[in-house]
């Protein structure tokens, strides 16, 4: 089973950037989300195992996405 790779940065370039530089040999499946409120919803249908995390983004940054998965007891 491939592990679930969740990349969260307001920035277009920089998801596909981090994207681009994780090795092709990984049996990973990459999910993008925009802000924390997206990564959020993504990481409670079940689409992250790993996440790379911004920490300065528009409606809810890294820091207010972390205190989040810890108050929801997110995986």
């Amino acid at each position: 089973m491939s592990t679930r790779v969740l990349i969260c940065d307001d920035s277009k370039l920089a998801r596909k950037q981090l994207a681009y530089s994780l090795p092709e040999d990984w049996d990973i499946e990459v999910t993008f989300a925009e802000h924390g409120a997206d990564a959020l919803e993504k990481i409670k249908d079940g689409h992250a195992d790993v996440l790379f995390l911004d920490l300065n983004m528009p409606v809810m940054d890294g820091y207010e996405t972390l205190e989040q998965i810890s108050a929801q007891d997110l995986p």
